[in-house]
């Protein structure tokens, strides 16, 4: 142990130095104390661990883990370009940091593969419908002075688009998804104007949101008991964010609520085995999950085919069995296929038929036109490749409009950026952008990880708190009033709840629960345990979340929390699911056969 305690004083003094400039203030002493002790635990035990293939497995992520971090740490957006450089090599601050996350990762995992218990408690059918009915009229209440403060409904800059489209103001098109613009348009029918469609709206979403979560807090009361359940409907209930998220009118909200529903009902077959999934009413959930991630966001049919892929590639030893033994493990690959075929049917041509207008092309080509766009500023193009951006825009307009963080400074440009160019010269614009990639291979990586990959940098923090804008835009003038200051004659205004809201964001304990990345991070260890643990099944839950991120770290349009708040909103079901990832009750029948 003396040992364990002098190496890693020396990393946490090497961390210091290759990481930040001058000393320590009094609190970070402190942190730095506890951090010492920790990773002198950890050292401790990971050297005890003999488990080969689990080492190799901490070795890769904390590779990756400790990248991100040197990346996030270096990162300022206010610097041009926007990355600061020290007198120290970043190569020996990803050394010190890959040792230390090495050691960490490798108790994690070591910890979360070793068999569990999961205290489950039958509920009758009585007590279920009484828990949910329960949780969501308590939501409702606990949101209900975010709705009268905001009255009637958060509007967002996405809002209005939806609007319009909802409405027959602009044609229909696939920027946002078509059915959630159709919902709201109905909405807008129904409340015979724009703010009483509105109000409509924003109850007729926390109502769905409220109940959606309150199923999972049913499944969480069965599978963790009741103080667990009790303490999800709390934080559900509390959080100003959540609370928020319920009346905003933006695509998100729904989507964060099936992913959630995704998670519990992939964590139940995760507990119960594979046979259950295959049941006609777990199978038919698990479909209509498919269609919802596909309509709710338009990356959610990449997640969706992530889904079934995943799931797929698990079910293998069993569909290879032969046909009188494990033909019903078909009925998952298949009915998930024909499912996704036809959503994509509907994505495609379904949509042509109806007079959709397809989406520009920069919406999928966004991460490519950033790196271009760092190679303009930055690095360097070929006369050729500079004829082929200058199609899309003056070079130095491209130059004055580039944020790193931000692709939609330079492709929503109203003065420069010409779509219609790209949507015609798409295998050019593509070809140019492999092309110079060979000289500029650092900036691409650059600009990928100010753009998207500090979704992976465990010292990230991004927060928006919006609480929406009734501007108008047009024709639509949405009129807002703060009820709430009526109701409680002056004493709880609207910008008190929004100064809560935000001082719970940014809280260091509470905060912790905004920051995304260790959200992340922590549904990729407990699905590498659940592996390593030869549980595969244990894994399920955190699929949709690794999903999502993939799908991020490809073409997200920024960094944000919204797009990937289901973290946030189904945290409490994903620690009860990480939990029971390495279960040892409940084991499938066959695999005991």
């Amino acid at each position: 142990m003396l040992i364990a305690l002098a190496v890693s004083a020396l990393l946490i003094a090497a961390w210091w130095l290759t990481s930040h400039v001058g000393t320590p203030r009094p609190t970070q002493w402190i942190a730095m104390a506890a951090g010492w002790l920790v990773l002198a635990v950890a050292m401790r035990l990971s050297v005890r661990i003999r488990r080969p293939v689990l080492w190799l497995v901490a070795v890769a992520l904390a590779a990756v883990m400790a990248l991100m971090r040197v990346l996030g740490g270096r990162f300022d957006v206010a610097l041009k370009p926007p990355y600061r450089h020290t007198r120290i090599s970043p190569w020996w601050e990803f050394a010190v940091d890959w040792i230390i996350a090495t050691a960490v990762i490798c108790v994690l995992l070591e910890y979360l593969s070793r068999p569990r218990p999961v205290c489950s408690q039958p509920l009758t059918r009585r007590r279920r419908i009484g828990w949910w009915v329960g949780a969501t009229v308590l939501m409702l209440l606990a949101w209900a002075p975010y709705l009268l403060a905001f009255w009637p409904g958060i509007v967002v800059r996405d809002s209005w688009s939806s609007i319009r489209i909802g409405t027959g103001m602009q044609a229909l098109n696939n920027h946002h998804p078509i059915a959630f613009s159709l919902l709201v348009g109905l909405c807008m029918r129904i409340g015979g104007s724009f703010t009483a469609g509105t109000a409509v709206f924003s109850l007729l979403q926390g109502f769905l949101f409220a109940a959606g979560l309150a199923v999972c807090l049913v499944w969480l009361r069965h599978r963790g008991g009741r103080w667990p359940a009790i303490l999800g409907l709390v934080w559900l209930a509390l959080d100003p964010s959540v609370a928020m998220w319920s009346i905003s009118m933006q695509k998100d909200t729904l989507f964060s609520l099936v992913m959630t529903l995704m998670m519990v009902l992939l964590a139940e077959a995760g507990l119960r085995g594979w046979s259950w999934l295959v049941r006609p009413w777990p199978l038919a959930g698990f479909l209509a999950g498919l269609v919802g991630l596909s309509f709710t966001r338009n990356n959610g049919t990449y997640i969706a085919a992530f889904l079934v892929a995943a799931i797929s590639l698990f079910l293998i030893p069993r569909l290879l069995r032969p046909l009188r033994c494990g033909w019903r493990w078909w009925a998952v690959p298949l009915s998930a296929a024909v499912v996704m075929v036809a959503v994509l049917g509907i994505q495609g041509p379904g949509y042509r038929r109806a007079g959709v207008v397809p989406s520009n092309f920069v919406e999928s080509a966004g991460l490519p036109l950033q790196q271009l766009a760092w190679a303009n500023r930055y690095g360097t193009l070929t006369a050729d490749q500079q004829a082929t951006l200058r199609n899309l825009m003056p070079l130095e307009r491209m130059r004055q409009d580039y944020n790193p963080t931000l692709s939609d400074n330079i492709k929503f440009d109203p003065k420069g950026f010409d779509n219609a160019w790209l949507n015609h010269h798409r295998r050019e614009f593509m070809t140019t952008w492999a092309e110079a990639f060979p000289a500029n291979r650092a900036g691409y990586g650059l600009a990928w990880f100010a753009l998207a990959g500090r979704y992976l940098d465990p010292g990230s923090v991004f927060l928006r708190v919006d609480p929406g804008t009734k501007r108008g835009s047009g024709t639509i003038v949405i009129h807002d009033r703060d009820r709430l200051d009526s109701v409680t004659g002056g004493s709880v205004r609207a910008d008190q709840l929004l100064s809560a809201a935000r001082t719970v964001a940014r809280n260091p304990w509470t905060g912790v629960t905004y920051r995304m990345p260790l959200v992340i991070w922590s549904a990729i260890l407990a699905m590498c345990s659940a592996l390593l643990a030869r549980r595969p099944r244990g894994s399920l839950a955190f699929l949709p979340m690794v999903g999502m991120v993939l799908t991020l770290l490809i073409a997200a349009p920024l960094t944000e929390y919204r797009y990937v708040a289901a973290g946030h909103v189904g945290l409490p079901f994903l620690l009860m699911a990480l939990w029971a990832g390495a279960h040892d009750e409940e084991e499938d029948a066959d695999a005991r056969r």
